[in-house]
């Protein structure tokens, strides 16, 4: 009866688990029963009477601490402490399954929260790493039968001395677990579905001015009826038998003393699906997702740049079991018939008569806001002169206030034909000093 009083107190003091405490001093007490036979001739006529009488290892202990008091007493401390420690990590409440789960349960825990714990999924979180980890190392134990058999027995502790605990890449194991084999950290796919680029046409003016465009796509949807599923009913999806739902089947083959090759291929059962279905949606055909319209507005501001894109988040494809990617919509400029723009500068040709060149001119233009621009020459403009109007650009994207340039370039127009009046009045012009 000392026994429980004494690791109460313990358990109680430390906040482990009771239960878990005890075992673990039957299982080292058992590890060193054939010390304690030799204890004293009184151990020994107890166990000959054990053997004989068919007890159990558990009784016997028991017998042995009421009989013996300093030695044992000693052996009872160092036990408590040893399962204390060992008590310290309970794997299959990290998997929340209990201790006499199949191994199907363990490896449908280990997927449903190595899933959402993953780091990918989880960008940032500490806590949700850490737990990735366990979880990780929890599967590696309970789905190993050596390993879990030695940690029913022995606890973490049995297993750290047996060198088979710890030291694994939580990544490798979940890829394994996944049919990917080991990979590199930096090689993680993305946790969200591909982005899609669209162009987006928009005239001069608009980019002027600003302004709020309506936009429609027509994407991917998960299936309203299957809810991705891809079978008429939910009880209707089972995991493929050939590949344990992996999608792969690993061959290995021994190619020589000491080596032997692993390689993986399709399984052909499920089609790399890892999933067999006895129906098929009435809605998608099995596809899991169907196609559907979608408008939004888009808003672009007074010079917004070509080339810029506007991302819209989780507007691409869905895709079942993660997030949708992004649309990125990629502004480009429609050709005006008048202006041509270059960054914040604007260019623009004006056609002028041999006349207008030489005495020049005042012509308007219709700007891109609508106004009508004055322009104002009276000196000689020759051929492909250019003007440049201050703020007469485009505006400055997050300075709207701020303007560019517009150049003005002078194309002179000659005759084809001169009269001969026309004639002499030009040599007349010219032969004057």
């Amino acid at each position: 009866t000392v026994l429980p009083f004494v690791l109460s107190d313990c358990t109680a003091k430390l906040e482990i688990d009771m239960q878990k405490a005890l075992r673990a001093v039957h299982n080292v007490l058992s590890l060193y029963y054939e010390d304690f036979r030799g204890l004293s001739p009184q151990t020994k006529g107890f166990k000959q009477k054990s053997a004989t009488e068919g007890f159990t290892s558990r009784k016997a202990i028991g017998r042995i601490l009421m009989t013996r008091g300093r030695h044992l007493l000693l052996l009872l401390v160092l036990a408590c402490l040893v399962a204390l420690s060992v008590a310290g990590k309970d794997y299959y409440e990290v998997l929340g399954v209990s201790r006499d789960a199949s191994s199907a349960e363990i490896k449908r825990a280990f997927r449903k929260l190595s899933l959402k714990h993953h780091p990918d999924k989880n960008p940032g979180d500490e806590n949700a790493a850490q737990k990735f980890a366990e979880v990780a190392s929890a599967y590696d134990v309970l789905s190993d039968e050596e390993k879990k058999t030695k940690y029913d027995r022995y606890g973490e502790e049995g297993l750290n001395n047996a060198g088979g605990g710890g030291g694994h890449d939580p990544f490798d194991i979940f890829s394994q677990f996944f049919g990917g084999g080991g990979r590199n950290r930096r090689e993680r796919e993305p946790s969200r579905g591909p982005d899609v680029v669209m162009p987006l046409r928009v005239s001069l003016a608009d980019l002027y001015n600003g302004k709020s465009l309506q936009f429609s796509i027509r994407r991917e949807t998960i299936c309203h009826h299957c809810h991705g599923k891809g079978a008429a009913h939910e009880e209707d999806v089972h995991v493929c038998n050939e590949c344990g739902g992996q999608g792969v089947k690993t061959t290995t083959r021994r190619v020589g003393p000491g080596f032997i090759q692993q390689f993986q291929t399709t399984c052909e059962k499920c089609h790399g699906k890892g999933k067999i279905y006895t129906s098929t949606c009435p809605i998608c055909g099995g596809r899991k997702v169907e196609m559907a319209d979608l408008s939004f507005d888009v808003d672009l501001d007074k010079g917004t740049p070509d080339g810029f894109e506007v991302e819209l988040e989780n507007y691409a494809d869905e895709i079942s079991g993660q997030p949708a990617g992004h649309v990125r919509l990629q502004v480009l400029t429609a050709p005006h018939p008048i202006f041509t723009r270059e960054g914040d500068q604007l260019w623009m040709d004006m056609d002028i008569s041999l006349r207008e060149s030489l005495v020049g001119f005042n012509k308007t233009f219709t700007h891109l806001d609508g106004r009508r621009v004055e322009v104002v020459r009276d000196e000689i403009t020759p051929p492909r002169f250019v003007t440049v109007l201050k703020d007469e650009g485009m505006p400055k994207q997050h300075s709207p206030s701020e303007r560019g340039q517009l150049h003005i370039k002078y194309h002179v127009k000659f005759p084809e034909s001169l009269s001969d009046e026309q004639k002499v009045g030009f040599r007349e012009l010219f032969s004057m000093k």
